[in-house]
């Protein structure tokens, strides 16, 4: 079974636009007890950490906390950039590296990968028993996903983002599942967080949708860009006056990848 074609290099390929990597910023962050849940993966005596398909981030700026090394790869310069003028981005800890993670040269070994929405974009029967190979004997495997709970727009948002989206291919998968299937990882634990309740102006909310690979600015027309951003503000504004309020939740499921598929 090969990987999804949402999920190809014609569509991750969005995330080395300028525009996505500036709007990424927008989308919520995990909520804080996503990092207690990683430092009780680690074990006791732990010495380095690899977050894959880093971004902005997200995860590697806070998890300096833990006080080890921890090494932040993506594939996209500019989401790199970014992420190293962000809150604690020059932090000493954080080792920001550009490259594909299927094939660049690492530090191991790792007593916690982490990859926070992330790994649905990688060659999963490259990088599953790469990451078999980096991992310290204790160490685990934490794929992060990060949703939203419904709120009362979300079914008119949904019609709005599949007539919109340049990701026509786009079809939801269980990607824990698909990794099970193809015999590439094995679920050890998984924990979901309670919803945390995430505030963000209006326009905000709407710049958020372009820090994702199905709305990059550079690859869609003007008036498309135009158009949609005026249709999901006209729509949240139904029912927020000025602040957008999201229950942000993050599903952590951790456990072992497979030196072979």
């Amino acid at each position: 079974m090969n990987r999804p074609t949402c999920w190809g290099r014609q569509y991750a390929s969005a995330f080395q636009e300028n525009s996505v990597a500036e709007a990424y910023n927008y989308r919520p962050p995990y909520p804080p007890v996503v990092f207690d849940v990683l430092a009780s993966l680690l074990p006791q005596h732990y010495r380095r950490i690899l977050d894959v398909g880093c971004g902005t981030g997200a995860l590697p700026r806070y998890l300096t906390s833990l006080g080890a090394p921890i090494d932040a790869v993506d594939i996209s310069a500019v989401m790199i950039a970014r992420g190293r003028s962000l809150p604690n981005g020059t932090h000493p800890l954080i080792n920001w590296t550009c490259g594909a993670v299927e094939e660049i040269n690492l530090t191991p070994p790792y007593d916690l990968i982490t990859a926070g929405d992330s790994l649905h974009w990688m060659e999963w029967r490259t990088v599953l028993p790469r990451f078999a190979e980096l991992l310290a004997p204790q160490g685990r495997l934490a794929i992060l996903e990060l949703h939203q709970d419904p709120v009362p727009w979300s079914d008119q948002l949904g019609r709005l983002i599949r007539c919109y989206s340049l990701n026509q291919d786009y079809h939801a998968i269980d990607l824990i599942a698909e990794l099970e299937q193809r015999n590439l990882f094995t679920v050890k634990g998984r924990q979901t967080t309670p919803p945390w309740f995430f505030q963000q102006s209006i326009d905000d909310y709407v710049e958020s949708f372009h820090g994702r690979a199905s709305f990059a600015r550079e690859r869609m027309a003007p008036q498309q860009a135009a158009d949609f951003d005026h249709a999901v503000r006209t729509l949240v504004s139904l029912h927020c006056s000025d602040t957008v309020e999201l229950p942000v939740v993050a599903t952590i499921v951790w456990g072992k990848p497979h030196l072979v598929g």
